[in-house]
């Protein structure tokens, strides 16, 4: 497949996975991973220009760019799985949107603000505690692959990326090696599973129930189609790839602060 091809494939990957709006919502998710590392890093905590400095980085037009290139990165660093793409998605990349990926990944927009996240929060507690078909139509969803551990690989990579960029931007006081981050996280691998699990149920939930079971398991069906599969996949490895890289640059920004550098 010639470079031309791939771009114009990277391109189909892009309109098909709706990555332009997974853009969005990583800028918009991005203040609480702001939240978060400022804790881990920050003697002074977070504050309003740490937040804007991580969202800066996190920019959504820059971040959908980013996308872009990983994902073209992706598929000329694997032909085979670049040209079963190419046969799946057909020669206009046009995918009909039964997934739900567009619905997801709006809820997910709106669970960034802490006030929704709250509310819908109280609002499954409540569901679970009754038992709907419609929780139990989201469990098989959840039950399909292995998307916790993936999260969880992710949501360590980031992590890990971020300590690097912190210790190239000489934010520690002592050496620092990545397997010493790594061994701090998976000590911590029940309670993030948790979190991880969670934050995914509850994701569905607000995306899903409105729709009732049996759309939900029309949705876990399209999920498991081979283009729905192979799109996400390569998505995955290309949303992995450019979290790392602005997981360190927020980790070099942090440094800077942390020196008390303007940021």
């Amino acid at each position: 497949m010639s470079a031309a091809q791939t771009q114009v494939l990277a391109e189909q990957v892009f309109q098909a996975a709706l990555a332009d709006r997974l853009a969005a919502v990583i800028a918009a998710e991005s203040a609480e991973f702001a939240d978060r590392m400022a804790i881990l890093y920050l003697s002074d905590g977070s504050g309003p220009d740490w937040r804007a400095e991580v969202m800066r980085i996190h920019d959504p037009a820059r971040v959908s760019g980013l996308l872009l290139g990983a994902l073209q990165t992706r598929l000329a660093g694997n032909p085979v799985a670049a040209a079963r793409l190419r046969a799946l998605l057909g020669p206009t990349g046009v995918t009909a949107a039964t997934d739900g990926r567009g619905l997801e990944l709006a809820a997910r927009m709106q669970l960034a603000r802490p006030a929704t996240l709250a509310a819908t929060a109280r609002r499954l507690e409540g569901d679970l505690a009754r038992g709907t078909p419609e929780l139990a139509a989201i469990a098989r969803i959840m039950r399909q692959g292995d998307p916790v551990t993936e999260r969880l690989a992710a949501r360590m990579n980031r992590d890990i990326a971020f300590a690097r960029g912190f210790a190239e931007g000489g934010g520690f006081d002592f050496p620092t090696a990545s397997e010493d981050v790594a061994a701090d996280l998976w000590m911590q691998e029940p309670e993030l599973v948790a979190e991880i699990t969670a934050r995914s149920e509850l994701a569905l939930y607000a995306a899903f129930v409105p729709l009732g079971a049996a759309a939900i398991d029309h949705i876990a069906t399209a999920r498991t189609m081979p283009r729905a599969r192979a799109v996400s996949a390569i998505l995955a490895l290309a949303e992995g790839d450019v979290l790392d890289q602005l997981a360190a640059e927020s980790g070099r920004a942090a440094a800077r602060r942390h020196e008390g550098s303007p940021l």
